[in-house]
């Protein structure tokens, strides 16, 4: 039987029609999700099969979130979607004040099962407002669960863990990666919130990566050769982050790279290797490394933008440059630089 491959935004689609027809309490709620190709394809023909558990809502944020919030409070449990992260921004009151705080404040037995689907991150031409990546932002949010899911697999299994957890989900999705495919199963099944994920095995180096910056540390395994042995881990979860897996790894290879696609500060690698230094039990052969995007807004030109996000070439060298081995001299594609992945994940 040959595999099933299907697409990132297919995998979110099948996670939130399993679900909803396991559980009568989830509904589906945001700008364009009942439309034929709603949320991206992520929601295509759902209001048909469930038409009175996926609404279409005004331009207003702050209010179908708040009345999300509201509805998780009394048992039931709402699929947020904001197609643009900067839009969610709108109803932080409801997110960093209201559901992330709910529990804590009324005794921990007082959930809120609510999960925010927010797009983030590069795309074609968006330029400085709606390509940004404000993980610091919400993984620094107590009472918050964060996850990004790299690839297609982890999508759907995290969703549906998403789902069913008592607390609010961030669910932070890389726009860049919804052409990606995976092999995905086709029954229900749970991904960790709190786990990260040894993708690929190694003994030389830990890089640790997340969202679109995992895939281009994926592909940039190819340039290596098997000159270094790369132990790759999909960060999965920004809050809480899982450091026992990534100690461990470091403890083996002695040395730390990660990567992330925003800016430079304040970001998600500089908490790691921050973690990283301060354990005594970790014997580092090298200073740990990071890369990621400058400190300024990402621009709209491509001219500009071929030079702001990390690529599969300069994670590369900068793995090649913890050896003392050459670098690699390679000039990327327009459409390698530009363009969303639609690489087969293996």
């Amino acid at each position: 039987m040959p595999p099933r491959i299907i697409k990132y935004t297919e995998a979110i689609k099948e996670a939130t029609d399993q679900i909803m027809e396991i559980d009568p309490s989830v509904f589906v709620i945001g700008l364009g999700v009942a439309y034929k190709n709603g949320a991206d394809g992520t929601t295509s023909g759902l209001k048909l099969k469930y038409e009175n558990r996926v609404f279409d809502v005004p331009v207003s944020e702050a209010s179908f979130t708040g009345m999300s919030v509201g509805a998780a409070i009394n048992g039931l449990k709402p699929i947020v979607h904001h197609g643009r992260v900067e839009f969610a921004y709108f109803a932080a009151d409801q997110i960093f004040t209201q559901a992330a705080k709910w529990n804590y404040m009324f005794g921990g037995d007082n959930g809120v099962p609510i999960v925010l689907r927010i797009a983030v991150g590069r795309q074609w031409g968006n330029g400085p407002q709606h390509t940004q990546s404000p993980y610091a932002l919400f993984g620094g949010a107590m009472g918050l669960k964060v996850v990004i899911p790299s690839t297609p697999k982890m999508a759907k299994g995290l969703l549906i863990s998403a789902v069913k957890d008592k607390n609010p989900v961030i669910f932070l999705e890389s726009r860049w990666l919804y052409n990606t495919k995976q092999e995905v199963p086709a029954e229900v099944y749970e991904e960790s919130l709190d786990k990260a994920k040894v993708f690929k095995e190694g003994k030389d180096i830990t890089v640790v990566a997340y969202g679109d910056g995992f895939i281009a540390s994926l592909e940039a395994l190819d340039f290596l050769n098997n000159d270094v042995s790369v132990e790759l881990i999909d960060l999965v979860s920004i809050n809480p982050i899982d450091y026992e897996t990534i100690f461990n790894s470091v403890k083996k290879t002695g040395r730390l790279m990660c990567v992330d696609t925003t800016h430079e500060a304040f970001n998600i690698g500089s908490e790691i290797i921050s973690k990283v230094v301060q354990n005594s039990s970790i014997d580092l052969k090298e200073r740990p490394t990071s890369i990621s995007c400058p400190n300024v807004p990402c621009p709209t030109s491509t001219a500009l933008t071929e030079f702001y996000y990390p690529t599969k070439v300069d994670i590369a060298n900068l793995i090649l440059k913890q050896f003392n081995k050459p670098k690699i001299d390679k000039k990327l594609s327009f459409e390698e630089l530009h363009l969303a992945p639609g690489l087969t994940i293996l």
